[in-house]
């Protein structure tokens, strides 16, 4: 396992590349519902959501690789990543109660809350829409890697990044 989500070198089939990105998923939601239920703890283990960015570009890369492309190519489909969470997070808002949200962050500008005031509407805001957001983030991260996996062609031939066939775990 630990070679599928933090060796670049090689490469991975489709299915492995979904067992990765769900493991990803999962680790996600699991540090988003620790946050919902304890702040304290939440913000402590906030830096392991940014540490999870390199397992990320990690699976990419080699399901990359099984395609016979460059690993650099990653970079496209962290634009595409980008664009669908745009998109699905600006639905969510619009059917969770975009307005409050809106209007938190109108206020701060307007200069009518503090910065701590922002802060504690927007847990609480978050934590009423926790489920949703959940949903729009697994949502996101799930139809990005169907298209990319779809946009990726499997190089049944043995390749300058491994052969074909080969598995690492």
């Amino acid at each position: 396992m630990g070679h599928l989500l933090l060796s670049p070198y090689g490469r991975i089939s489709s299915a492995e590349f979904y067992r990765g990105g769900f493991i990803l998923i999962l680790i996600s939601v699991a540090l988003s519902l620790i946050n919902l239920l304890d702040p304290k703890i939440g913000q402590m283990l906030s830096i392991i959501s940014y540490l999870l960015i390199y397992p990320w570009a990690v699976i990419w890369i080699k399901r990359l690789h099984n395609g016979d492309k460059s690993g650099w190519m990653f970079l496209a489909y962290v634009v595409l990543y980008i664009v669908v969470a745009m998109v699905g997070f600006g639905a969510a808002l619009s059917m969770l109660g975009g307005d409050t949200f809106i209007q938190i962050i109108t206020d701060q500008v307007d200069g009518k809350i503090t910065q701590a005031e922002v802060q504690t509407q927007m847990e609480i805001w978050a934590r009423d829409n926790m489920a949703l957001i959940l949903i729009t983030s697994i949502g996101v991260s799930v139809l990005t890697m169907y298209i990319g996996d779809r946009t990726i062609p499997t190089d049944n031939n043995d390749n300058k990044y491994g052969r074909h066939g080969t598995t690492f775990d």
